[in-house]
């Protein structure tokens, strides 16, 4: 849940005391190389989010009044942001999905490695993805 995202945060906070801004964009590129198994029957225009210059994917299931997100992308970096974000949502129930800030994307630490429009774009998924379960 929202802890993966702090882990997230360390792992990219100790990438760019090490390595600077690349260190960043490799960690993010790794994380989504070992992503999900994205089905691409799943890439259809009811998961496709808006938003997001590259192309974006997210899916939800529900168990027990819990959510479950898996998503994918078409550009490298931007398939890591999607890989922690929806592992850091998973588990979260619809009120706690409704009470999500954008202000979430700032904790990941990445500042000005993370252009503007990507910062739009992970907006636009925490938006997508309170559409998509319904509670906006």
């Amino acid at each position: 849940m929202l802890n993966s995202l702090n882990v997230h945060a360390d792992n990219l906070s100790s990438a760019f005391e090490l390595e600077g801004e690349e260190g960043q964009f490799e960690y993010l590129i790794d994380v989504g190389k070992n992503g999900s198994d994205f089905n691409d029957e799943d890439k259809n225009e009811f998961n496709k989010m808006s938003g997001c210059l590259a192309q974006v994917w997210i899916k939800y299931d529900k168990k027990k009044g819990v959510n479950f997100f898996e998503g994918d992308s078409d550009a490298l970096i931007v398939k890591g942001l999607v890989k922690i974000l929806t592992e850091a949502l998973s588990g979260l129930t619809d009120l706690e999905i409704k009470d999500l800030k954008h202000d979430i994307v700032n904790k990941l630490g990445l500042g000005p490695s993370l252009s503007a429009r990507r910062q739009v774009g992970m907006m636009a998924m925490i938006d997508h993805i309170k559409r998509i379960t319904g509670v906006k």
